[in-house]
């Protein structure tokens, strides 16, 4: 009798601008899409209960729908769509108008309309700092368009359980391995023991204190990138 083959897993389907806006399904009936301006004030409870450390820029941005304006760009025309842009808010002396726009504001939406989780990724301005001071000025403002921090990730904790954390960050991922990106990072306390969670999502946990090189695949020269203090950091890179 012959054997049966393996079947290999299916791809997600492209993302698109409309899907992300309207959500994608997620566990428990949920939908998981881009955060819409009045979800602004819930995105922010959900943040701060996680990270303690929410800028109200990116709230305010989420609710003048400016947060994420350039990624969706980007899912519309392109990944280059979004060069013109970065530079001319280069030119300007206005990065951080496109950091708010190059932010990912997700959220999972639960049936009763009310958000059961929330994630927020935003170009790393640390390590955009860390390259421009190691001399590489132009490469800083490339590494907006490569590289990306996690900032925070909640559910919330009548939600737990049902797998609402992977499907954010599952679709975090999608929107900017799509976009052409390399490398999404983050960092959290150990007492939290959260490695496991994000090694099953494919991310490498290094243990507290340890850095790794984030530099050489876009300048040519080894750039170190390591957690605070205390905290552990966890990254992935784009293989695709």
């Amino acid at each position: 009798m012959a054997k049966k083959k393996n079947k290999r897993p299916q791809p997600s389907p492209r993302l698109t601008r409309p899907r992300l806006l309207d959500g994608l399904p997620g566990p428990g009936r949920t939908r998981i899409r881009l955060a819409r301006p009045e979800d602004s004030d819930q995105f922010g409870a959900l943040l701060e209960a996680a990270t303690g450390d929410v800028e109200q820029a990116h709230l305010d941005a989420v609710a003048a729908s400016r947060c994420g304006a350039w990624l969706l760009d980007g899912l519309s025309g392109g990944a280059r769509t979004m060069i013109e842009p970065l530079a001319r808010a280069d030119a300007n002396g206005d990065l951080s108008h496109a950091a708010l726009a190059l932010a990912l504001p997700l959220v999972a939406e639960g049936r009763d309309r009310t958000l059961a989780g929330a994630l927020l990724a935003l170009p790393p301005g640390t390590v955009v700092q860390t390259v421009r001071d190691a001399g590489y000025e132009q490469h800083a403002l490339l590494a907006m368009l490569k590289y990306a921090k996690i900032k925070a990730l909640a559910v919330a904790e009548d939600a737990r359980g049902q797998g609402l954390g992977a499907a954010l960050l599952k679709r975090c991922i999608q929107v900017y391995w799509q976009l052409d990106f390399m490398l999404l990072y983050g960092q959290f306390e150990p007492g939290r023991a959260l490695g496991p969670f994000y090694d099953r999502s494919g991310f490498t946990v290094l243990p507290p204190g340890q850095a790794t090189d984030i530099g050489y695949v876009l300048t040519g020269r080894p750039i170190g990138l390591g957690a605070g203090p205390g905290e552990q950091l966890f990254f992935r890179w784009n293989r695709n």
